[in-house]
């Protein structure tokens, strides 16, 4: 490396390229800060400029609420009103509508007011034409389902006119918008529509309906009234919102909109801040039903509009609806032009009628310019320092950093006991090649100790940043004992190297075992096997653990015999003894020698259990302690109450047969004779157990335990044992 001197052929010193490195990290760091404070007063600005943005927005939703808000207040008073008539049944309609007359001219939010009669199907329409002038349209039944339209201006005055007439009048009651509040009857906004009932009103602008029913006193619908407000008087609010200073459309290109989601799912612009004339929108440039007044969003003719709506579809896409949230949301989107636009929006009433959302938008660029104008300028500045200081960090850093990171990660695996030999590579410098060396001879040394002592507890020795001191604990563990059945006159046998290579192989294969299901080997005996489960570490069903194991590594001894046929070497078979109970587990020994082991009554029972096998000619006995904790998930049947040698009181032995999901119905009704032939037997009932265990040879000729009970009990027919026997069989297998 060209900035050091080698000393050597033991590399730089660490010393120097450290001091190096703090200079260089000095400067970096410096030029960091640097940008991180940039970028913090960018992502700043940012954030009040959507702050604003959202605020932009509540402000437009607050403000069409109010509306709202006032329409459905005046609606429910006119629908008191015409509710009283029905109730009372007063006439008083010409006054009601009068009033409702000259409601409508003082009030610029209201576009008309409609009323339906459920019963006969009549119709009273007010349309306002300006501030001071109405028409009215009245629909007449003729009878026999024939209706008639007459249109009047200056209605229920001397000056009362009929300005056209419809003598093919559909029923009213017939509309969608009636039908829909039939079902419903309650108290709703209507999606944006257009009244055609007469060719007078083709020309006239959508509305939006705020509709209530009326009932009678029986809850039967009698009628409804709708209050409306035009699509033009929300375009004249959003006008209003947009010449105001706080907005942001001159300086940003914003605007502001309202999105109605249409009962067929269309997406249409109810609320836009311009003039409806040709030269501005000419309706050959999108989809327009409304006579100019409405548009589809993803038709509309500024590309604000269109890319919401582009905005909205991908939305849809993700699985959110923007028409049912609750809070103001904010989300950018780029149009066909390739322009940055951030829109906020939120809902009215989600989850209610009408499906509206309104909105603003702004360019992004103007959003950040400011900001990125700044930040272009401190930029160029670094730049040039940044190019000529990434290489040297880069260089330097990787000789220093790769070492250590690899010897680090090395030091992390070996703690948590995952120690393996890394390949060899030199550094340049002298104390990470020390260092290096230093680690290989440590994992050396640790693999080696690992061989002798459970893993588990090397990994908790390493763990706890002790050295390991004598100890013991009381604790309820599940002992395992194994060994193989006459393999001292089959080592008599075999050669050396050929013994040492079955007795490995065979411990290997139950070592295995017992460790995959967390089991600790605590050491060998010759050919034999003592385990136990539940320490170091805890073990949930710790009992079940042991006999899984058992019955595996009995499985696993009919693949291994088959491989020794193959080789020539002689056929195994293993006795295995379990026992659950308390004993004392630690490092047992002295101060310079010790053994992470178990002793205690458990240990020499679980040991003798082993032994006892050969009695009975089983190949799996536990204890009766283990049994019961296991019976749900393996199938066991009773051998004998027996008092093992070194215990002066008996217990229930088992013998463990296979798990509970191998069972077949031949194999349930020899569990169940073997304990209804060993109740027999612990009753002196010799005969009738005779009898049991004849019908298990029925189904297994060959049951060793079968045979075994039916000599015994025969013994027991002409040698019968004293009146106080209770069944303890004394047991002096080792």
């Amino acid at each position: 490396m060209p900035f050091f001197i080698k000393s050597g052929n033991e590399g730089s010193s660490l010393k120097t390229v450290l001091i190096f490195r703090i200079v260089l990290a000095v400067f970096i760091i410096g030029i960091t800060l640097t940008l991180f404070s940039l970028g913090v007063s960018l992502w700043q600005a940012r954030a009040l400029m959507q702050s604003m943005l959202k605020t932009n927005a509540d402000n437009i939703k607050e403000k069409v609420e109010f509306v709202m808000h006032g329409v459905e207040v005046d609606a429910k008073m006119y629908a008191s009103l015409f509710q009283k008539l029905f109730n009372n049944g007063v006439d008083q309609k010409k006054d009601l509508l009068l009033f409702v007359m000259e409601n409508l001219k003082s009030n610029k939010d209201y576009d008309g007011f409609a009323y339906f009669d459920a019963k006969t199907g009549e119709m009273f329409r007010m349309i306002k034409v300006n501030d001071q002038n109405l028409v009215v349209v009245e629909v007449k039944s003729k009878g026999n389902g024939l209706y008639t339209t007459s249109v009047y201006k200056e209605f229920l005055t001397t000056k009362q006119e009929e300005i056209d007439n419809d003598p093919n009048q559909i029923d009213p009651r017939s509309f969608s918008f009636f039908l829909e509040m039939k079902k419903n009857n309650k108290a709703c906004w209507v999606h944006s529509r257009k009244s055609k009932t007469i060719k007078y009103l083709e020309k006239a602008a959508p509305i939006l309906s705020y509709a209530l029913p009326l009932n009678d006193l029986q809850g039967e619908l009698v009628g409804l009234i709708s209050l409306d407000v035009g699509i033009v008087q929300l375009e004249e609010l959003l006008g209003e919102i947009t010449n105001q200073k706080s907005n942001f459309s001159e300086l940003y290109d914003g605007v502001p909109f309202i999105i109605e989601k249409s009962s067929k799912d269309e997406l249409l612009v109810i609320g836009y801040p311009h003039k409806h004339d040709e030269e501005e929108f000419p309706r050959s440039l999108g989809k327009n039903d409304y006579s100019g007044y409405l548009f589809l969003a993803d038709q509309h003719p500024d590309i604000r509009i269109q890319t919401f709506a582009k905005l909205v579809q991908n939305q849809k896409n993700l699985g959110n609806d923007i028409f049912n949230q609750d809070a103001t949301s904010i989300e950018a989107c780029t149009d066909i032009n390739s322009e940055t636009w951030v829109y906020s929006w939120s809902e009215i009433k989600p989850g209610e009628k009408p499906d509206w959302v309104v909105g603003v938008c702004v360019k992004r660029k103007a959003m950040s310019a400011g900001g990125i104008a700044m930040g272009r300028m401190v930029f160029l500045s670094l730049i040039v320092m940044i190019i000529i200081m990434i290489p040297i960090g880069i260089r330097s850093g990787k000789s220093i950093g790769d070492p250590l990171e690899k010897m680090a990660a090395d030091v992390v695996k070996i703690s948590r006991g995952d120690i393996s030999f890394s390949v060899d590579s030199k550094s340049n410098y002298r104390e990470i090649n020390q260092l290096t060396e230093g680690i290989e001879k440590m994992k050396s040394g640790l693999l080696s100790f690992r061989k002798y002592i459970p893993y588990k507890v090397v990994n908790q020795v390493l763990a706890s940043r002790k050295t390991a001191e004598p100890f013991a604990e009381k604790k309820e563990l599940t002992l395992f004992f194994s060994d193989l059945e006459n393999f001292t006159t089959i080592s008599e046998s075999l050669e050396p190297d050929k013994l040492v290579k079955l007795i490995g192989d065979h411990l290997a294969m139950c070592t295995n075992i017992i460790q995959s299901l967390d089991g600790t080997v605590d050491k060998y005996i010759g050919d034999s096997v003592m385990a136990f489960w539940n320490a170091p570490e805890d073990c949930k069903n710790h009992e079940l653990k042991a006999c899984q194991a058992a019955l595996a590594c009995q499985e696993q001894m009919v693949l291994f015999n088959e491989r020794n046929k193959a080789e020539g070497l002689p056929h195994l078979k293993m006795r295995i003894g379990i026992g659950t109970g308390t004993v004392f587990v630690g490092n047992i020994g002295s101060d310079d020698r010790l053994n992470y082991t178990a002793v205690g009554d458990t240990v020499n029972l679980a040991s003798r259990l082993e032994g006892t096998n050969k009695t009975y000619k089983t190949w799996i006995l536990i204890s009766d302690k283990t049994q019961i904790r296991i019976r749900e998930q393996i199938l066991t049947r009773p051998v004998d109450k027996v008092a093992v040698k070194g215990k002066a009181n008996a217990i229930l032995i088992h013998e463990v047969l296979c798990k509970k999901e191998n069972e077949t119905p031949e194999l349930r009704k020899i569990i169940d004779l073997s304990m209804l032939g060993f109740d027999h037997y612990l009753a002196m009932r010799f005969q009738q157990a005779i009898d049991c265990f004849k019908q298990i040879l029925g189904v297994n000729k060959s049951d060793h335990l079968a045979l075994f009970y039916i000599e015994r009990c025969k013994g027991f027919l002409v040698f019968p044992p004293p009146s106080d026997w209770d069944g303890t069989y004394i047991s002096h297998s080792k």
